[in-house]
């Protein structure tokens, strides 16, 4: 039996995903609030502010920097705190191959701490709204406070999104958006647990293809559904999918 059992291996991934994932789209969100004012600085509250819980974007125009700051800020289930600085161009949302880069400072999501660097690029077309997100070496989630451990540490090379719901509104509770990509990283600081998460357009089942993207509600607590493969060295393969608010086993050989 390993000392880290399958069970908490899906865990850690699922949650790292829905993480950056988070990170993903709350700086899309600000890309189209700051177009939406037409790139005039200033700064700018969430209408759900309070006294306690807020979210207030400063946009710098001398730097094209919107700078996040969140406190006691609720989404998606999720408890975000500290800032978020999104740098862009004037004038690139949604314009084909402009991209937006991103920067944690002191922030974290349900008290874990979440640090690294990220870069978001455009690539749709027409009606299309996809984007590539590239996750740089150094990110990774820990439990609240630098001398902690991390959990979990990700990059991802090429992900690719797409917001197939709730494009017409700024809300985000109405958005839908689908992932496929590959994210690699190590948990738990442990050199035999380097892990590949590879979540493809379509996955096999039993013989039957299956749409394999995962869809990112915001009424669930992990994912509406989707297929993840995990790959540690010297283990069996996981595969996974998940329901809304659990992740179930897809693999016969998971028990070791």
């Amino acid at each position: 039996m390993f000392p880290y059992p399958n069970e908490n291996i899906v865990m850690d991934n699922a949650q790292g995903a829905l993480y950056f994932h988070t990170v993903f789209r709350e700086a899309v969100n600000v890309w189209a609030f700051i177009d939406s004012v037409d790139y005039v600085e200033g700064l700018y509250k969430d209408d759900a502010n309070t006294l306690t819980a807020y979210k207030e974007l400063n946009y710098i125009e001398s730097t094209n920097t919107v700078i996040v700051e969140y406190n006691a800020w609720v989404t998606n289930y999720l408890f975000l705190m500290g800032r978020m600085t999104v740098k862009l161009n004037k004038d690139s949302y949604r314009k084909n191959g402009t991209s937006a880069t991103v920067l944690l400072t002191g922030f974290s999501i349900n008290g874990q701490d979440v640090v690294g660097e990220s870069s978001i690029k455009f690539t749709g077309s027409g009606e299309k709204d996809q984007y590539s997100f590239t996750l740089l070496d150094g990110a990774a989630i820990r439990e609240c406070g630098n001398s902690m451990p991390v959990l979990i540490s990700s990059t991802i090379s090429n992900g690719q999104y797409e917001l197939i719901e709730g494009k017409e509104t700024f809300s985000q509770d109405d958005d839908v958006w689908v992932y496929s990509g590959i994210m690699k990283g190590q948990l738990r600081n442990d050199p035999n647990l380097k892990y590949t998460n590879t979540v493809s357009t379509t996955y096999t089942v039993n013989g039957e293809n299956r749409d394999g993207k995962v869809h990112y509600h915001m009424d669930c607590t992990t994912a509406r559904k989707g297929i993840s493969q995990i790959k540690i060295l010297g283990r069996s393969e996981i595969v996974f999918g998940y329901d809304c608010s659990e992740c179930y086993f897809l693999s016969v050989t998971h028990v070791d």
